[in-house]
């Protein structure tokens, strides 16, 4: 009995070794940003889009929140967040819009490399506001982004993203974030 009960539990451990999920974000040495090509067009960049803002913010000691407006709270990590606003035409009521990303670090982490899967553990999430349904905080599980800190503090973000909100989209980023 004893021997059965041995063998069990040994095969439960390998069972919840091979389960278990990768918990950090790799880092990336001189990051060679391939999240993008030179050929990629409406890239989102500190310069934004015609019509558009944009912000590119780092929020030390938050953590994602999602129930909160813009998606964070205080807490232990870095938050990373994208705002892109319009308001739209002057002569069309009710087409404002403001897309929100976001996504959470270690606050030690000075560098990623981020793809598919690994979005989750970065908590990556997107919503859009604007007068319309379902305005929340959606997961984004499909794409890449990469960063690394530079000697001014700033973060040079790039990502190329699947966005599955009221359609699915691409979102393409090649901006600094900033504190």
């Amino acid at each position: 009995m004893l021997k059965q009960f041995a063998t069990l539990l040994v095969i439960n451990l390998v069972l919840i070794s091979c389960k278990k999920e990768k918990s950090k974000i790799e880092t990336c040495a001189d990051c060679n940003f391939t999240c993008l090509d030179e050929n990629d067009v409406d890239v989102i960049t500190n310069n934004c889009l015609p019509n558009w803002e944009c912000s590119f913010q780092v929020f030390e000691n938050s953590t994602i929140d999602i129930v909160e407006y813009e998606g964070y709270t205080s807490g232990n990590k870095q938050i990373f967040q994208m705002i892109k606003h319009t308001n739209g035409s002057e002569q069309i009521a009710d087409d404002e819009f403001t897309d929100i990303l976001i996504f959470e670090l270690d606050r030690n982490q000075t560098s990623f490399s981020a793809e598919d899967t690994d979005l989750r553990l970065m908590n990556a999430h997107f919503k859009t506001v604007c007068f319309c349904s379902n305005v929340l905080f959606k997961p984004i599980t499909k794409g890449c982004l990469q960063g690394e800190k530079q000697l001014d503090e700033t973060w040079f973000i790039q990502g190329n993203l699947t966005i599955i909100n009221y359609n699915v989209e691409e979102w393409k980023i090649d901006a600094k974030f900033a504190s």
